[in-house]
């Protein structure tokens, strides 16, 4: 019985098909002098037949919720800060039965696992961008170009099993997304020339933190990309949300010879705002800055490349770099520089790589390879 009450016998029996439960109800006085020998104010348990077919005949029975309900696909925003060692704590790779991208060999107490990162995570976004389908490498290096502070969008293995088993695309369950049509947050090295940063600022509506600015002509900060009106949201990796006119003034003057702005186009704060969305640093777009990765196609000749793999210290640890390249051969006619990081070999990431694998993945190429690399002064201010 639903409500745990005794049975009392020499009722009337129900056929075998149905499914017997037992309530109580109390009979009113008047009814209950009908029923001999039975005392006034005893309480009857009455049956009540429950045919699956049917339904439930008992008005005063109610179904809930099912407990065992498995619960709809949730993604989860993790925002991770770089150790001391310039690491985020966590491997990304590619593996034969998933799709996508998988969070690996998360460190324990490293920024990753902090940040609530699981081993066997599948990735969905970087900084707001949906990445799933798209190349490793490419992905491997956003992380990298996102320097200190990165925001990943994940989901657990189980979760997007159930995706897919069910044929659903993960961009469904993001809350956060951002169409490609939406502009980002854009990072823009400024270099003082010696007529300035080449822009003002001004605020607008006298409300703290929020600051436009008017970009010279020529000037350093439009060869650096700033759009003309642009809203600033940062100043060196540092929030302006805070700030005061002459903080902000402050700020500047204490750069130096250069500067590094994030900014936002003022024609795109209304659709990060209706969307729920802070623009920072985690959504920017890296493309402005002048430290790029650069594909390099080598075609070896019979004395072979022409340049050395060494494994070096570099901020985060140890980093696979060119030297020693010789004059005329392959790797300098592709535009190899003396002391550029290797990042990938054949689209494929180095990143957690042995040195000796890498050279193997060099040599497995044959006659030609592709190699993806960026300067040393990028490497060094994207690690910074």
């Amino acid at each position: 019985c639903l409500h745990g009450k005794r049975e009392i016998s020499g009722l009337e029996k129900v056929s075998s098909e149905d499914v017997l439960c037992t309530c109580e109800r109390i009979i009113p006085e008047g009814e209950m002098k009908k029923h001999s020998g039975i005392e006034q104010g005893f309480e009857l348990t009455m049956k009540f037949p429950f045919n699956p077919k049917l339904g439930i005949d008992n008005p005063a029975l109610c179904l809930g919720e099912d407990p065992g309900t498995d619960p709809e696909p949730a993604a989860r925003v993790c925002v991770l800060r770089k150790d001391a060692d310039g690491n985020f704590g966590f491997h990304l790779q590619m593996e034969l039965e998933r799709d996508g991208h998988i969070i690996r060999q998360v460190i324990p107490g490293g920024a990753a696992h902090l940040a609530g990162l699981k081993d066997g995570d599948q990735l969905l976004q970087i900084n707001g961008e949906y990445v799933h389908e798209q190349e490793h490498i490419r992905v491997v290096q956003k992380i990298k170009a996102s320097g200190s502070r990165l925001s990943l969008t994940i989901l657990d293995d189980a979760s997007y099993e159930k995706l897919r088993t069910d044929k659903i695309s993960p961009v469904s369950i993001l809350t956060n997304y951002l169409p490609e049509s939406c502009p980002r947050p854009r990072l823009c090295l400024v270099r003082n020339e010696g007529r300035g940063f080449g822009f003002t600022t001004s605020a607008t509506g006298g409300v703290r933190g929020t600051f436009l600015l008017t970009v010279e002509d020529g000037g350093a900060a439009e060869k650096a990309g700033v759009p003309q009106g642009a809203r600033l949201l940062e100043v060196n990796g540092e929030s302006i949300v805070s700030f005061t006119m002459s903080q902000l003034a402050k700020k500047l003057q204490q750069s130096g010879s250069r500067v590094v702005l994030l900014v936002l186009e003022s024609s795109a704060w209304d659709e990060y705002e209706s969307r729920g969305i802070t623009p920072s640093i985690v959504f920017a777009d890296t493309s402005s800055l002048p430290y790029q990765p650069r594909k390099l196609h080598l075609v070896r000749c019979p004395q072979g490349y022409g340049f050395l793999l060494r494994q070096e210290k570099c901020i985060g640890g140890q980093g696979q770099f060119l030297r020693e390249l010789d004059p005329g051969l392959p790797a300098e006619v592709a535009g190899m520089r003396e002391g550029d990081r290797l990042l990938g070999v054949n689209g494929q990431s180095v990143e957690g790589l042995q040195h000796e694998d890498i050279v193997s993945l060099i040599q497995a190429s044959g006659k030609q390879v592709t190699l993806l690399v960026i300067s040393n002064e990028g490497d060094r201010f994207y690690s910074e």
